[in-house]
């Protein structure tokens, strides 16, 4: 298993194989790669953009993909996922993005969710495909991501939202289609508890059953502006972590704010002595091997 940090400043906390960048998260705001990092960008799911031009959002039956819609569970705003001028500018700034940094991990790479997009593109698309609506919708993502994987010649890893039954239907998500172009998977699965782990783990394992490439997950430390009252306990990510890692995942991401943020959790982690020794008999000495080098870290 490999570990790594998945921060929004380019600052790396030791102790990891590797770190990701949020050069671009989904409220749009955009900073440089750093060339010892890999880079996250997140394509269709754009705040600055969805505020520049309010007439490429995403459209449904149930409204518009405005993180204000209470009819999806969108945290940001999301764009049509056919728009073109949007889709060639993001194909050249993720060039340019994967030439500055070992590679790029994308996120947001689909339709919004259920009953999108049905703008008047979108629906002229379909009809002239000649398609289902749900293959057409799929050969979309598909085919933008094979627009992607030609123009990065390094690293490119593709990220899921944590719905291992409904992709297809929801994003337009078809996962052996996509896995010719990744070199891995990232299923984000962020929380703000993790008081239930069973729930995740089962994720876990059914998303090493379905995917053809290497599976990364990643766990929520602390993300921006939270309160520390409100954010995972470093219990919870301890046994969490374990339980995930049994599972046969290829690897852990933590994310925060700051590289700061990894530091504490590190610490919290390294005090944890009791509750790390006890999860010894939970079949994932890897995890714990790596908490324990964390120590010479400390100190």
């Amino acid at each position: 298993m490999k570990f790594g940090t998945y921060v929004f400043e380019p600052k790396k906390a030791e102790g990891f194989d590797f770190h990701l960048f949020r050069v671009k998260p989904e409220v749009g705001r955009r900073l440089p790669p750093v060339p010892d990092m890999y880079s996250n960008v997140a394509i269709f799911g754009d705040n600055v953009t969805a505020r520049n031009h309010p007439d490429w959002i995403s459209q449904s039956p149930l409204g518009p993909a405005w993180r204000t819609n209470d009819q999806f569970n969108l945290r940001w705003d999301v764009l049509c996922a056919t728009q073109p001028e949007h889709r060639a500018e993001q194909l050249d700034y993720i060039e340019d993005v994967s030439k500055r940094s070992p590679g790029v991990w994308l996120n947001s790479i689909h339709f919004a969710d259920h009953g999108h997009c049905t703008c008047p593109r979108c629906n002229e698309l379909w009809k002239k495909s000649g398609l289902s609506w749900f293959e057409w919708r799929k050969k979309e993502v598909t085919d933008y991501i094979a627009q992607i994987r030609e123009r990065v010649k390094n690293e490119l890893v593709i990220g899921l939202l944590p719905d291992p039954v409904n992709s297809y239907e929801r994003f337009g998500i078809d996962f052996d289609a996509l896995a010719p172009y990744a070199d891995a998977f990232n299923v984000v699965m962020f929380s703000k508890n993790y008081a239930t782990p069973w729930y995740w783990e089962m994720l876990c394992r059914a998303f090493k059953k379905l995917l053809k490439k290497p599976v990364y997950v990643s766990f929520y430390v602390f993300g921006p502006g939270d309160d520390p009252r409100e954010v995972p306990s470093p219990s919870e990510l301890i046994t969490l972590s374990v339980r995930a890692g049994r599972t046969g995942i290829d690897g852990i991401l933590y994310l925060a704010d700051k590289a700061s943020q990894i530091y504490d959790f590190q610490k919290a982690v390294v005090d944890k002595v009791e509750l790390r020794q006890r999860l010894r008999t939970y079949g994932c000495p890897e995890v714990l091997d790596f908490f324990a080098s964390w120590e010479k870290i400390i100190g």
